[in-house]
């Protein structure tokens, strides 16, 4: 990541504390409250070494970012909250002009994606504030890829696994045994 031994990234989630934990166990982290102009001026102003944001916030906002190095973390390596990024949308069943402009923004292969991660989320019982992650593609052979990481809470080691299934049957299953069989090691 570049940062020296030492350095304290400010971030709220627990997640992200977790995966800074596990990623470089060198680096510290320091809870960082406020909204997004409130986190980056907090930054400038030298209180954090680093601060770990969604990019999408970013952008929306359209921040002057001068003089800070922007940096994207891989959601392979840095794995996301299970469906972070993702639209939905909700409509009346009966307004037929709206559900067919909704038909065609409709992306079938986020939604199937989306719901594995979910589903991991659901069988671990999870909420915002357990560190879960979970990140899933399919491949062009229609193979789902999924990396995921768990703890029950930050004084214990983050687990991270990666499952690769044909079918999206049973998937979120495997995932989560593999978290679970990884925590009792």
């Amino acid at each position: 990541m570049g940062l020296r031994e030492g350095s304290i990234i400010g971030t709220s989630s627990n997640r992200r504390k977790a995966l800074i934990q596990y990623l470089w166990p060198n680096i510290n982290h320091k809870d960082l409250r406020g909204n997004v102009p409130t986190r980056v001026e907090k930054l400038r102003e030298g209180h954090f070494d680093a601060i770990i944001l969604a990019k999408a916030g970013l952008s929306r906002l359209g921040l002057d970012l001068t003089g800070l190095v922007a940096k994207e973390l891989h959601p392979r390596e840095f794995i996301p909250a299970p469906a972070q990024g993702v639209l939905a949308y909700q409509c009346r069943q009966e307004d037929a002009d709206t559900l067919a402009i909704l038909r065609k923004i409709h992306h079938g292969i986020t939604i199937e994606t989306t719901n594995i991660e979910r589903k991991v989320l659901k069988i671990l019982d999870g909420g915002c504030q357990l560190p879960i992650g979970a990140y899933c593609e399919r491949d062009l052979l229609n193979n789902y890829h999924v990396w995921a990481c768990y703890t029950k809470s930050l004084e214990l080691p983050l687990r991270v696994v990666k499952v690769s299934l044909s079918t999206s049957a049973g998937l979120a299953e495997e995932v989560v045994a593999k978290l679970e069989h990884e925590s009792h090691s």
